[in-house]
C-alpha cells in the first residue's frame, strides 16, 4: 500500500471522526477499516488519524485563524475540514513527507474526494503553514 493510500485512509478516518466526534480513535479505526474491506488500517494512515484527533481543537482553531472575515469554521465543507487537517497534522509533524508534498497530496485528495472549486480555497489555506526559509 502506497503513502498516498495511507493518506487517503486517514483522511476518510478523519472525516467519519468529525461526522461522529464521541466516537473514540479505536472504534473509528473499525468502522473504516471495515467500510474500506480492509484487515486493519495502514501504520502510517493510524499514525495521522491518531494524531489528528488527539489536535484536533488545535488544528481546528489554527483553520479558523485563516479564514476570511465572515466565515466561520462550521461553513467549511466537511471533506475539506477533513483534507485540510490531515495536511496541516503532516506538514507540523511529519518525518515521512515534506510539507510541499503534505500540500500536493492534500490537492489529490481534493480531486478525488471534494468540489473541485474547494481546490484553491485548501491551497490558500494550507499556505499559511508552510515553512519559512
Amino acid at each position: 500500500m502506497t503513502q498516498h493510500d495511507s493518506r487517503r485512509i486517514a483522511m476518510q478516518a478523519v472525516f467519519l471522526a468529525n461526522e461522529e466526534p464521541d466516537l473514540t480513535i479505536e472504534e473509528v479505526e473499525a468502522r473504516t477499516a471495515k467500510s474500506l474491506d480492509l484487515k486493519a488500517l495502514p501504520a502510517y494512515a493510524l499514525e495521522i488519524l491518531t494524531g489528528v484527533l488527539n489536535e484536533r481543537g488545535d488544528l481546528q482553531a489554527l483553520i479558523s485563524k485563516h479564514l476570511k472575515k465572515g466565515w466561520r469554521f462550521e461553513r467549511i465543507n466537511r471533506i475539506s475540514v477533513a483534507i485540510m487537517e490531515v495536511a496541516i497534522y503532516e506538514i507540523k509533524h511529519s518525518t515521512v513527507i515534506t510539507p510541499v508534498a503534505a500540500v500536493n497530496e492534500a490537492l489529490i485528495l481534493c480531486e478525488e474526494f471534494d468540489d473541485p472549486k474547494s481546490k484553491s480555497f485548501i491551497n490558500g489555506i494550507l499556505a499559511n503553514f508552510m515553512p519559512t526559509k
